[in-house]
């Protein structure tokens, strides 16, 4: 079985479990703008899509100009929920361990987000994670990318590799279809947000974990 050599990264509900944290700032959103929270069928249709489908989803079509306003608006919401966790907002049980497994061996990395710009910068600051990652290769949601497909795409050609030899770490239901069709050496599904999806389904998904405690880089990129 062929293995990994590099591993590219989902971030919200793989990196860290902020379910709780977006649905608190959707629910600010919402209720701004039509004055009633976030239905939980809503919430599930939006996991893993870009901002610009979410709002469109909650409050209709809009030109592009408004979207992006809006979407600026909302995360902002969303990064003062994180501030007011304190502690309690951190990245998943056992990643940090298991980051520092490819940085000492020279196993190339990098992060494909559906968040924008300044969220990626709140998230590099917040958790350090330049200790692992170069920012400047991070991609993020720029308004380009109908889905993660070409995010994970641009991702690999960040760090100078192909996709069919990147170990992909997703959660999203939207997140693992894009992933599959890159065709990547591994996929697997981090569960601790998602615990109701089916990845079974998925017969390119190779494990599903729950956390990185008790799982090591060499048994992963093996799989």
């Amino acid at each position: 079985m062929k293995k990994a050599k590099a591993i590219l990264f989902d971030f919200n509900g793989t990196m860290v479990f902020d379910d709780k944290e977006h649905k608190q700032a959707w629910d600010h959103f919402s209720m701004k703008y039509r004055g009633k929270p976030v239905a939980s069928e809503e919430m599930e249709q939006a996991h893993g899509r870009p901002n610009k489908q979410i709002i469109q989803l909650i409050l209709g079509d809009m030109s592009e100009s408004e979207s992006e306003k809006l979407s600026s608006e909302k995360e902002a919401m969303y990064r003062e929920v994180c501030r007011s966790e304190g502690k309690d907002y951190h990245l998943v049980f056992g990643l940090e361990e298991l980051l520092e497994e490819p940085k000492q061996q020279g196993i190339l990395m990098t992060i494909a987000s559906a968040s924008i710009k300044p969220n990626i910068d709140f998230f590099v600051e917040h958790f350090q994670l330049d200790r692992f990652f170069d920012p400047a290769k991070i991609v993020y949601d720029d308004g380009t990318h109908a889905d993660k497909t070409t995010m994970y795409q641009k991702a690999a050609q960040a760090i100078g590799v192909k996709l069919e030899d990147c170990l992909i770490f997703e959660d999203s239901l939207s997140g693992i279809q894009s992933a599959i069709k890159c065709n990547p050496a591994k996929l697997i599904a981090v569960s601790g947000s998602n615990k109701s999806l089916n990845y079974q389904s998925f017969p390119q998904v190779k494990q599903v974990i729950f956390d990185y405690r008790k799982h090591s880089l060499e048994e992963l990129l093996s799989l």
